[in-house]
């Protein structure tokens, strides 16, 4: 699956991780699993990176200094949805979800957070995903919240689901 290499906007730069050398990204790492050994990071990544690129994947943000500020950790899984309300009838559908979200500041968070999931868009329709599902919407999620508002379904406290308009 191909996403664009690069979006410059407002002086960052998303892109897919291709390289196996993961120690460019283990400050952001080490942000998003503060209680695990590197090793146990080093091995969590490798599974995602050895994994054909539509089962899973790696995006990073970089800033103009190509310094990366934010990372992005997703799988393609099938979930059970409602197709029928009256019947209750489940369906499998096609999802990206995102499994972990990180930026290296709180002042570019909610930016970084917003094309990270714009780029995960793309990736969704890429793979004929119906959703995007997403960690709980903190107040880092604010930007996403407003752009996407009327795609929000399924918020449980816990995960929250986006549904990829056809």
């Amino acid at each position: 699956m191909a996403v664009n290499n690069e979006k410059p906007y407002a002086g960052l730069i998303i892109s897919n991780y291709e390289s196996s050398d993961i120690n460019p990204l283990l400050p952001l790492l080490s942000e998003e699993f503060p209680d695990w050994s590197i090793d146990k990071i080093k091995s969590y990544i490798g599974l995602v990176i050895k994994n054909k690129k539509d089962v899973a994947g790696i995006l990073v943000a970089k800033n103009e200094a190509y310094y990366n500020v934010g990372l992005l950790i997703y799988t393609i899984q099938q979930v059970q949805t409602k197709n029928n309300k009256e019947t209750k009838n489940r369906d499998f559908e096609n999802c990206v979800v995102v499994e972990n979200l990180v930026a290296s500041s709180p002042i570019l968070q909610k930016q970084v957070f917003l094309l990270m999931i714009e780029e995960v868009f793309k990736i969704a329709k890429i793979s004929s995903c119906k959703f995007i599902e997403l960690p709980r919407l903190d107040s880092g999620y604010q930007l996403v919240k407003d752009k996407y508002k009327t795609k929000i379904q399924n918020v449980n406290g816990f995960r929250t689901f986006l549904r990829i308009s056809d």
